[in-house]
């Protein structure tokens, strides 16, 4: 027999769980969650909350403000506007669910400076990463209250007419193919993951989201922008792929290229803390460009004229360096950009639905909050916040007891042509749609993509075949978006954006 839920939500992440916290806190329980993982959220360092007490006159008129510059003026600002305006409610929905913040000595909120922030107001813990206290709590908390969280159940399909949702399609742990119904289905699946080489993200976010949601009819948007972290360990090797948290440049930690100068200052004389991440990168690459990198390609961060302890107060960090080799305390840290979220996703309005009945978004897997850029610690900000307002657009539209379509539980496997073809199609997507793009390699791109997708062979493996149109998509949007914006250069248009880095620089 099928299972039935009144909400599945696809996702084990602080979004997914931000949504299922405030929908059971209106007594909402028959919720089906199912997840490989817990996404990025482990990973979360901090998380932005413009508080009332902030000493620095935060006001969340300037987070909209800073959301809008970060991400090149194109958000959709009424989602901004909702985001930014129920900071509060997000804040005291985790602190509801027993998340602590760091505090100062004086009992105050401990607020960190992250970049694209005008002022100090990102929130963390200093004695470990904050996303694992999150999924910790609220995931014990909601399977103590009855929230089934299904771990290892792979979705491979939203069960639509294109006009209504009905459920999905899962991959069970015992490899085993069923259609689990719901009249309500939340994306909380993340972002594009590790189709495009090298990246930040865990393993268990692979990318094949953007051909599930277009084959169930949901529209998307912004799915050119794939957002790079500027600061990212990139030797020694056991080290590689450590994010150094940007909050580092607001304590007063320096860039330097191997001339020993502190380049960011040519374009911004206030120094390094509070610079957008699209800044950084681009001047990071440039200087690589100008063969003033390091030898991986990157710069040097100076954290050495920090106070110790506060470079310790970033213990995920410190300790990952130190087992390596390096002191940051006494050495130079080599780092460079790396990829690492996804700014783009399903379309949504502002109750997080897609244009398909009862199908929902929250976190990275919906578009248009962050434009072409997001601004530090966003993603865990945004993950709460559209969490929040999904699930209360679900209760003020109350859910339909009507009986939901059934659908045949249809899935191919071929693990032989996954293993031929996949690599391939992420090479494809690596060359096309890094940081440099041309509209000559992105129709090339295209060219071959579209030979993979009419090939007769690629039908017998599902994986493949949404691996490929996902990249397909992002080629098809990168080819139309014919300027440079947020990390992406194209190099055919780079004079559209000229103005606009100007006032990245402010």
């Amino acid at each position: 027999m099928n299972k039935k839920h009144e909400v599945i939500i696809v996702g084990a992440g602080l979004a997914s769980l931000a949504t299922a916290a405030r929908l059971t806190e209106f007594g909402i329980k028959n919720i089906g969650i199912y997840a490989t993982g817990y996404g990025g959220t482990p990973y979360v360092a901090a998380i932005n909350f413009v508080l009332p007490d902030n000493p620095y006159g935060d006001t969340v008129e300037q987070y909209y403000a800073d959301m809008l510059h970060a991400g090149y003026e194109i958000n959709n600002r009424n989602l901004v506007k909702d985001m930014t305006s129920h900071t509060m409610e997000g804040y005291n929905l985790l602190r509801r669910w027993g998340i602590d913040f760091a505090q100062n000595p004086d009992g105050t909120t401990k607020l960190r400076h992250l970049s694209g922030h005008t002022y100090p107001r990102s929130l963390c813990s200093t004695t470990g990463l904050i996303g694992v206290d999150i999924v910790k709590k609220l995931k014990e908390k909601l399977e103590k209250i009855g929230v089934t969280v299904n771990m290892g159940y792979e979705c491979v399909k939203v069960l639509t007419d294109k006009k209504k949702v009905s459920g999905i399609t899962v991959i069970s742990p015992e490899k085993q193919v069923q259609n689990i119904y719901a009249p309500v289905v939340i994306a909380g699946w993340g972002g594009v993951g590790n189709l495009l080489g090298t990246s930040t993200y865990p393993h268990d976010v692979k990318g094949n989201i953007l051909a599930m949601a277009k084959d169930a009819g949901a529209n998307l948007v912004d799915i050119e922008f794939l957002e790079y972290e500027p600061m990212v360990v990139i030797s020694p090797q056991g080290a590689v792929g450590e994010p150094c948290p940007t909050a580092m440049l607001g304590e007063g930690a320096y860039l330097l290229n191997t001339k020993n100068e502190r380049f960011m200052l040519k374009v911004r004389p206030q120094g390094e803390g509070g610079s957008p991440k699209t800044l950084i990168n681009k001047q990071i690459w440039k200087e690589v460009d100008a063969g003033n990198g390091t030898i991986h390609g990157g710069a040097w961060v100076d954290l050495r004229h920090i106070n110790h302890e506060v470079i310790k107060g970033y213990p995920w960090f410190y300790n990952r360096l130190m087992e390596n080799g390096v002191d940051p305390c006494s050495e130079l840290v080599e780092v460079g950009p790396m990829a690492h979220s996804f700014s783009g996703g399903i379309q949504v309005d502002t109750d997080y639905q897609s244009n398909i009945q009862g199908f929902y978004a929250v976190g990275e897997a919906c578009g248009g909050v962050h434009g072409a850029c997001r601004c530090a610690g966003n993603a865990a900000s945004q993950a709460t916040m559209s969490g929040l307002l999904c699930a209360e657009a679900i209760v003020r539209k109350g859910i339909s007891g009507a009986d939901v379509k059934e659908y045949s539980a249809d899935y191919n496997s071929c693990d032989e042509i996954y293993d031929r073809v996949a690599p391939e199609i992420k090479e494809i997507a690596a060359k096309a749609l890094g940081i440099y793009r041309s509209g000559q390699t992105l129709s090339k791109a295209k060219e071959t993509l579209d030979k993979i997708l009419a090939s007769e062979e690629i039908a017998k493996d599902t994986r493949t075949m949404q691996i490929a149109k996902s990249v397909d998509l992002m080629v098809c949007a990168a080819l139309n978006r014919k300027e440079s914006r947020g990390a992406h250069m194209r190099l055919d248009y780079p004079e559209a954006s000229l103005e606009y880095e100007k006032e990245l620089t402010i």
